[in-house]
């Protein structure tokens, strides 16, 4: 399995409308069909106004079946363009799981 984890920056004061609009867009996503299992996380010690946004896909393949699914949904696209103006900063990270418990 892989986690990708995307980390948000957002500006000072801006984490209530960023969470309410990434609700939205979450609740959008898994509308459709093999929509992956995702969750959003706030800080709570670290960086303050951060959100952290983690997707889990079975393997290399389902990267591609999820960018299409982000490509074709105009809501999802519509709600980004209005969180664009609240982030400072954005970072990707994919991980391999090697073993759970």
């Amino acid at each position: 399995m892989i986690i990708e984890r995307n980390e948000f920056r957002l500006k000072f004061g801006k984490a209530k409308e960023a969470i309410d609009i990434w609700t939205k867009i979450l609740n959008e996503l898994k509308k459709q069909k093999d929509a992956p299992r995702a969750r959003m996380m706030t800080d709570l010690t670290g960086p303050a106004y951060t959100i952290v946004l983690e997707i889990e896909l079975r393997s290399f393949i389902d990267i591609g079946v999820k960018n299409y699914q982000w490509m074709t949904n105009e809501a999802a696209h519509e709600l980004y363009g209005q969180f664009i103006p609240l982030c400072d900063s954005a970072h990707r990270t994919m991980y391999n799981i090697e073993c759970e418990i």
